[in-house]
């Protein structure tokens, strides 16, 4: 059934398709006052279906009670002859995944993003509530009045609720077993079908700022079951040693980064509040050309900028050694010079 000019609740006018997903579309629609806002319903064929019904009606609640800069505004709810639908506020970008696609950010833009990424996730965990399919594709980068870039998150579809006194108790969509979510952004613990807590969240975040840095995820599988090992298994890489450009990252960056995707979820920051701390620490600029480094321009070239002194993380473990080996031996060669001067 298509619903172009059709009044939902008898106040809002639907245009045009914005975008639809495997669960719902994304309407334009216009408000009786002539104001424009979006549209989101349960596709046709899924309003039968009780457990998507109850997902989608737990997205509502959790959007709706979460007012914050960096989540999606939803200001109405309702059912209409069986189809549940989420008035929201109307969006103009594209999604962190789309802004990222062709090449990752500018450093300092993507710290900005990341910071309000975590900023609206600490607001979302200091109110009850886990989002547990945080990605890219669930970030959605607009325009504020004076054009800077707002990020905020989307499709709480698989939310939790953690604070039953705020939220009230309801049945559980998942149990422990089973497996949600997105591969590339899962923790640990979520491949393995355990119980998430906002430690989970804080593990997806981690994929999200290694993704804003570098463009790739930090593990690159060709299956979900490789995923799934690799998040169990597999050290993840520092920003330093997949990135392809000559920017070097400030140590404090790469230890942010490895602690939210540490394996054991106690290692990990313990929610997006201690991780959105550590990462507003981080002295800026996140990263810099290396000294002296020419930076070519319009003008053409330029020196590096002169900035604070940067921490910088090494390469690899293997560049470590290398370095140790060398200092060794360079010890080793003094000491028997100076053996030598004191027989001769």
């Amino acid at each position: 059934m298509s619903l172009i000019g059709a009044v939902i609740d008898g106040q809002y006018r639907i245009l045009d398709l914005v975008g639809e997903g495997g669960m719902g579309a994304v309407f334009r629609a216009q408000q009786q006052d002539g104001s424009y806002c979006a549209i989101k319903v349960l596709h046709d064929e899924l309003t039968d279906d009780p457990a998507l019904k109850e997902r989608f009606e737990r997205e509502a609640r959790a959007l709706f009670g979460l007012q914050h800069p960096n989540i999606l505004g939803v200001f109405d709810y309702g059912v209409v002859n069986g189809m549940p639908y989420l008035a929201m506020e109307l969006l103009e970008g594209q999604s962190l995944s789309d802004l990222i696609e062709d090449s990752p950010p500018d450093p300092e833009l993507a710290l900005d993003l990341a910071l309000q990424v975590l900023e609206g996730l600490a607001f979302a965990h200091r109110s009850g509530v886990l989002h547990r399919d945080l990605k890219t594709e669930n970030v959605f980068v607009a325009r504020d009045a004076a054009g800077r870039p707002v990020a905020k998150l989307l499709d709480f579809g698989l939310v939790k609720f953690v604070d039953d006194e705020r939220w009230g108790s309801s049945k559980k969509l998942t149990v422990q077993g089973s497996v949600f979510g997105t591969p590339a952004y899962m923790a640990p613990e979520q491949c393995a079908g355990a119980p998430v807590d906002t430690r989970g969240d804080v593990y997806s975040a981690g994929v999200i700022l290694f993704e804003l840095f570098t463009g790739i995820w930090p593990f690159m599988e060709e299956s979900r079951i490789a995923m799934f090992q690799a998040h169990l298994t597999k050290p993840p890489p520092r920003i330093g040693d997949v990135y392809e450009g000559e920017l070097v990252f400030r140590n404090q960056l790469e230890e942010v980064v490895q602690k939210a995707l540490a394996k054991m979820a106690d290692q990990r920051f313990q929610n997006a509040d201690e991780m959105l701390a550590a990462l507003k620490a981080v002295p800026r600029p996140v990263a810099q050309l290396p000294s002296g480094a020419q930076r070519i321009s319009a003008s053409g070239p330029q020196l590096a900028p002169a900035a604070a002194p940067m921490e910088v993380a090494p390469k690899n473990r293997q560049s470590q050694l290398v370095l140790m080996a060398v200092a060794v031996a360079i010890v080793v060669i003094a000491a028997a010079v100076a053996v030598f001067v004191v027989m001769m």
